[in-house]
This record gives structure tokens, C-alpha cells and sequence, in this order.
């Protein structure tokens, strides 16, 4: 079994619990995430099955989209609807202030992640700190927001985006800074993933269609890698096969196939041979 799924997480699993429901359902031990998505967070979980599983440096790093609401007022010690009040106010920003915070920060930036996070600080994931009641020092990271656009005002204190960013990006921290910089204070209290590069949420599918669907919901690997392809000689293909050197000239990573079969990504070594460093090929 090899491939991908673009399933839809419901809010409340965390993304381990939808990667041990997708091995239960497939009866499959190979399966990983390919980047993971808060437990109050709800859409695109791209999971990996099978060889497919070890494309997580591929599919992780790519841009993501985001449907998200804001609630001005509150900020809770996770940033978002699960957490603890800290601190409350009465001042509300105007849509305008809001909105021109949130352009503002378009483009290239650094972010200070939440202290309920996966990060890690001094060998301690921050996360672990922040609920013994420390208070972890992070680091500001680089992330870039591609583009940021008002959906709707469903209350007074409340503003939904769709936000596309890059990979690492926290979108409870864009909601905590917005908000800080128009003098107010806010949490995220609904986020739906809903692209994660060329995966989008109107294609997904959920836990209980994957339990008939099965192995059929499989995306082949060699349709969503953005790479070039390379064609290896046919006469080639023994040694190709059986894990022989040949030679390679192309540069760069490549999905490289042999008599129209896909055998994974590959690249040069050092000595100009192909180095099949990530093998792909049904069983």
C-alpha cells in the first residue's frame, strides 16, 4: 500500500489520533503526517501511507491556506478557544484598524511563537513548560504570510480571514499581534485548513468516507511532487531495479521513471551517478 490521502481532521482529534485512526482503518504501520494541525483546528491533513509516508520534507514545506475567526476582548494562555483567560478588554478595534494590521504584515516577517507550542527550548518541547507553569523564552522564527483577505464580520468583536502562509507559521500568533497592534487583545476561536500546497479542502475526504473507501482514496505520490521528471534508458532498467549505479546527469531532485514505471526521487552523488535517495516503487 503506497500513497497519500488528503484527508479532512474534525476539530477536536489531534493529528497523531488521525494518523493512528487512517493505520486502524487501512491496516497499514506505515503512516505519518505531513505536517501537523492544532486539535481545535478542523480541514487539510495530508497524510502519507506506505513508502509515501517518507515524503514529509516534500509536502510539509509548502504554502497553506486558512479560514480563520478572530474574537476581539480575550486572550487565553494557548491563544486560542481551548485555553485559560489571561487578560480581558473593553477596547474592540474598528474593521479598518484591523484590517490594515493584518496587511501590514503581508510579506516576509518574524513571529514569536505561542508558548503552547511544539518548539522547542533548551532540548524541552515549550508546550511542556508553558503547563508546569514556566515560561518559555522563544526565539522569533522567519515566516511569510502570501496573502491575507477579510471573508466576513459575523459580530462586532469578530473578524474571519483567509490567510495563505508559509509552512510554520502559527496562525494564533498572527491573531495575538494583530490585535496588540491595534491596541487590543484577541484569540482564535475557529481555524479550517483549508489548502496545503496543492491539496485543497474540496477534495478531502473524512474518516468515516475513508472507512469504505479504503485503499481507493490513495493519491498517487508521482502526481503531487512539483519536480522534473527524468527518464532512465530501458535498458537500464535492471540495474535501476536491483540498485545498480548508473550514470546521471540531470541536476537538482528529480522523479525519475524507467519504462513509464515510477521509482521515487532522485539526484546526483558526488560521482555523477543517480541516487535514488527516496524509493517510491509499488511492491
Amino acid at each position: 500500500m503506497n500513497g497519500l490521502i488528503n484527508l479532512y481532521k474534525p476539530t477536536g482529534m489531534s493529528s497523531a489520533a488521525a494518523v493512528s485512526r487512517v493505520k486502524r482503518i487501512l491496516g497499514e504501520k506505515r503512516v505519518g503526517h505531513m505536517g501537523t494541525l492544532d486539535p481545535m483546528a478542523e480541514g487539510v491533513l495530508v497524510i502519507g501511507v506506505g513508502k509515501s509516508a517518507r515524503l514529509f520534507d516534500y509536502l510539509s514545506g509548502r504554502k497553506k491556506t486558512y479560514i480563520a475567526k478572530f474574537e476581539f476582548g480575550r486572550e487565553t494562555d494557548t491563544l486560542d478557544a481551548l485555553g485559560t483567560v489571561t487578560e480581558t478588554t473593553d477596547d474592540i478595534p474598528s474593521m479598518d484598524a484591523v484590517l490594515g494590521a493584518m496587511l501590514s504584515l503581508v510579506g516576509e516577517s518574524e513571529q514569536i511563537p505561542p508558548q503552547y507550542s511544539a518548539k522547542h527550548v533548551g532540548g524541552k518541547r515549550a508546550y511542556d513548560m508553558a503547563r508546569r507553569g514556566e515560561n518559555p523564552e522563544l526565539k522569533p522564527v522567519k515566516i511569510r504570510i502570501y496573502d491575507a483577505q477579510l471573508v466576513c464580520q459575523p459580530k462586532m468583536n469578530e473578524l474571519v480571514f483567509s490567510i495563505t502562509c508559509s509552512a510554520g507559521t502559527y496562525i494564533r500568533a498572527i491573531c495575538r499581534d494583530v490585535a496588540r497592534m491595534c491596541g487590543s487583545l484577541a484569540t482564535l476561536t475557529y481555524l479550517q485548513r483549508s489548502a496545503s500546497g496543492c491539496f485543497d479542502v474540496k477534495d478531502s475526504i473524512s474518516l468515516d468516507a475513508l472507512e469504505v473507501r479504503k485503499h481507493t482514496a490513495l493519491i498517487s505520490p508521482e502526481t503531487v511532487l512539483d519536480i522534473p521528471r527524468y527518464d532512465v534508458a530501458s535498458e537500464l532498467y535492471d540495474d535501476l531495479d536491483k540498485g545498480r549505479k548508473i550514470d546521471f546527469t540531470a541536476s537538482g531532485d528529480v522523479k525519475v521513471y524507467c519504462n513509464a514505471e515510477f521509482f521515487g526521487i532522485g539526484c546526483a552523488d558526488v560521482n555523477g551517478k543517480l541516487d535514488l535517495k527516496t524509493y517510491l516503487k509499488d511492491d
